[in-house]
Formats: structure tokens, C-alpha cells, sequence
């Protein structure tokens, strides 16, 4: 992952490796310090390392830092309390030998990763009421200059009709989650998220429409636009509370990605992610005193057309 500006140094919490935040933050700082390296860096009185061959060891994942150097490191780096804890979770995350503890540190690291969305209120859920209106409002943040309704339709996929593109304008305008310009339409933020009031029945329909949109999608969209991963697999109690607490992080992830990386009008398009996880038995109390052997298997990511 790269920085955005030059004048910009890397922000932590936008981090899942925290050897690329390392290699990130020695380029800006030689960008603003044409003389600092990693030999100038290995001499930083929290360190005073003997020689930077260790320093370029880690970055290449050939070494890992202990406990000690994290803390040293962190000091060194000028990161702040919130800054020190995210780099020693993400360096334990990192380092973890074993997929438990890896899953531990990454759910603890999805706390510093929440959204800068905007909590829709009670009254503005009815942006989830149908389907188009959130890609209708996508579309908007992509295509500021467009503000014909039939062109609208016809954009988004599948095709609306000119009087349900009318409507995603009229409601998105009512809701003040876009305004107009001379020329078009812009979002009054670029991301947002139901509110904890979002539940119950409103949370099922919408639920439901995305799902017969992706349904639809296999027939409609080529292969190589779209991407379905299936598996199917057996679980513990415990073991779906823990693939449930690796989901949120990876929902958290894929929100900080979207908000860094949205697109422009040239090369973004409006795309829908769903993940799921449902059961396809029921629950049997009646054990038989042998131990149950997992097993998975695997679907096709995109079943050919």
C-alpha cells in the first residue's frame, strides 16, 4: 500500500502488514529527508542498532521483531498510544504461528478499523427500501455531471426504468444523501451504514433483494466481472463464532478499502459484496460418542458461463 500524497505520511490503521507500513513510512521519510535511510534509522538512540541489515532482514520477512524492538520501534517511529497498540497487535497478527492466535489479533485489530461512514438515522433507513437506491447514489458518486434520468437507467445493472430512476433521485434528494448541482447530482457523504436500528423485517427484504440480485447475476454478467467464492464445511459452535468474528474484520477491512480506493468516473464502477453464513443442518444433541472429523469442500469462484 502506498501514500497518497507526498506531503502525507502513511496512516497506521490503513495497515494489515505492518512490514509494508515500515517500507511505506522509510519511502515518505526519505521523500521528506533526502538523507534519511535505514542506517540513519538503525542509529535512532531507541534502537541504536549496530548496522541496518537487520532492519532490512524484517522487511523482507527473513526476521521478526520481539516484544523488546516492537517498543523500541514504536518509539522510534513517533507513533502515538492508539498508534503503538495497533503496530503490536498487527505485529502479533503478523508473526502469529498459529491460525487461533491469528484470528484473536485480527478480530482485536477490526476495532481500530471501524468506518468513517456516516450511522444513517431511523428516518433515512428508507435509502434500503429498494435495491437501486443505493446504486443509483453510488452511481452519483462516481458520475457528478449526469442528471438524466433515462441515462441513469440505463447505466446501472440490471437496467431500471426512467420512472424508478426518477424515484432513487426524488427519495436520495427527500433523504439529503445527495444534492443538486448545476449540472448533475453529488453524495452528501461519501460512505454510509444502517444505523443499530436497522433490523427486523426492513433488514430481511433488503437482504433479499441483493441476494436475487446476485442470483440474477450468474445468468447476466460475464465471468470475468463478477466473483463467487462457495464452501461448504462443518463447524463447531466455537469455530462459527470465530469465523463470524473474522468476517467483521474482513468487513471492517474491505470498508477501509473501499473509502481509500473508490474510484473515479473513468475507471469506477458501482459493485455489490454480500457474505454469508447459514446453517444446512440441524442442530443433533444425540452424539455418539465419537469424536466428529471436520471436512470442507470447495465450490467453483466463478461457475463458468
Amino acid at each position: 500500500m502506498g501514500y497518497a500524497l507526498e506531503t502525507e505520511a502513511p496512516r497506521i490503521f490503513e495497515y494489515r502488514d505492518y512490514r509494508a507500513f515500515l517500507t511505506d513510512h522509510f519511502a515518505h521519510k526519505h521523500d521528506l529527508e533526502p538523507g534519511f535511510s535505514l542506517r540513519v534509522f538503525a542509529r535512532h538512540p531507541e534502537l541504536a542498532l549496530s548496522s541496518s541489515s537487520f532492519i532490512s532482514a524484517v522487511l523482507k520477512g527473513r526476521k521478526n521483531l520481539s516484544q523488546n524492538l516492537r517498543l523500541r520501534f514504536g518509539r522510534a517511529l513517533g507513533l502515538k498510544p492508539a498508534e503503538m497498540e495497533y503496530f503490536e497487535l498487527l505485529i502479533q497478527a503478523n508473526q502469529s504461528k498459529s491460525l487461533e492466535e491469528r484470528n484473536h489479533y485480527q478480530s482485536q485489530l477490526a476495532r481500530f478499523q471501524g468506518s468513517r461512514a456516516r450511522v444513517l438515522s431511523e428516518a433515512q433507513q428508507r435509502f434500503y427500501a429498494r435495491w437501486y437506491y443505493s446504486a443509483v447514489w453510488h452511481w452519483f458518486g462516481l458520475h457528478q455531471d449526469q442528471s438524466s434520468p433515462a441515462r441513469i437507467a440505463k447505466a446501472i445493472q440490471p437496467a431500471l426504468t426512467v420512472a424508478q430512476a426518477e424515484e432513487a433521485i426524488r427519495v436520495l434528494l427527500e433523504l439529503k444523501l445527495i444534492k443538486k448541482l448545476a449540472n448533475g447530482y453529488a453524495v452528501s457523504d461519501r460512505h454510509l451504514a444502517a444505523g443499530p436500528g436497522f433490523r427486523g423485517s426492513p433488514a430481511r427484504e433488503h437482504g433479499k433483494e441483493f441476494l436475487k440480485l446476485a442470483l440474477d447475476n450468474l445468468d447476466r454478467v460475464p465471468a470475468q466481472e463478477r466473483d463467487y467464492q462457495m464452501l461448504s464445511l462443518s463447524l463447531s459452535a466455537k469455530g462459527r463464532e470465530r469465523i463470524r468474528e473474522r468476517l467483521e474484520a474482513l468487513r471492517a477491512e474491505v470498508r477501509e478499502l473501499a473509502e481509500s480506493e473508490g474510484g473515479s468516473a473513468g475507471d469506477g464502477r458501482v459493485y455489490a459484496l454480500a457474505f454469508q453464513l447459514f446453517p444446512c443442518s440441524r442442530e443433533d444433541g444425540a452424539g455418539t460418542g465419537h469424536k466428529a472429523q471436520p471436512a470442507t469442500s470447495s465450490g467453483a469462484g466463478n461457475p463458468p458461463d
